[in-house]
């Protein structure tokens, strides 16, 4: 008889099992420090500011343009017409510019004596002129050398070089001590030239020259041109 073999049971590989290993140990990981804000600069501020307001005026000038577009010339009438308006406003009631404060000196009327010395140069006559000196002012011109005959000669030296003392206006007259000054132009023509010179008498109380102050006074005999 055939034996009856128990089957064989399949051989089986152990299993086995792994131990878990357990991670090394990581070393601790700290957040870096937030870095400190830095303050923006107050020209930075403003710069931003200004752009930001530029921007939203920008903006809403687009906006009313699209709105009035339809109005646009209505507008433009009444905005003319708005700057007409302030600009005659501001022309009637603004402010005016002060007109300066000065103060008129009370002006003397011409003394005899100056007017015969213009008499005497407009007619080169020497005597009115030196008539119309005074004492002191005589006395100074002879001892610079200048006498009447002196001042008759320039003004003959005058006559025939074709000098005419054509017209003469009288300024004003102002106090000064116990005389005046006394402010004349006169017209000189030579030959076909014409122009006017100042004239400044300064006279003492009783009207007599003592000084004249002109390119055209007479000269003395030092050549100074006031006759001093």
């Amino acid at each position: 008889m055939e034996e009856i073999r128990e089957p064989q049971q399949p051989s089986h590989t152990p299993i086995v099992y792994a131990q878990p290993v357990a991670p090394a140990p990581q070393p601790p990981v700290y957040a870096a420090a937030p870095a400190p804000a830095i303050r923006a600069s107050r020209f930075t501020r403003t710069r931003r500011f200004v752009r930001l307001f530029v921007r939203r005026l920008w903006y809403g000038a687009a906006v009313v343009g699209r709105a009035v577009r339809p109005y646009a010339a209505f507008v433009s009438i009444i905005v003319v017409l708005l700057g007409v308006i302030g600009w005659m406003a501001y022309m009637l009631w603004g402010p005016k510019p002060s007109t300066p404060v000065f103060q008129r000196a009370d002006s003397l009327p011409p003394t005899i004596a100056v007017e015969h010395f213009i008499e005497g140069q407009q007619n080169f006559n020497a005597d009115m002129m030196w008539e119309a000196y005074s004492t002191d002012y005589q006395a100074s011109q002879l001892a610079n050398g200048a006498t009447k005959a002196t001042l008759q000669a320039q003004a003959d030296y005058q006559r025939n070089l074709g000098l005419k003392f054509v017209h003469y206006d009288y300024i004003g007259g102002i106090k000064e001590g116990n005389g005046g000054l006394y402010f004349y132009t006169v017209d000189l023509k030579l030959r076909n030239q014409q122009r006017r010179f100042p004239m400044i008498f300064r006279a003492d109380a009783d009207g007599k020259i003592v000084e004249i102050d002109s390119p055209l006074a007479p000269q003395n005999g030092t050549g100074s041109s006031n006759g001093q």
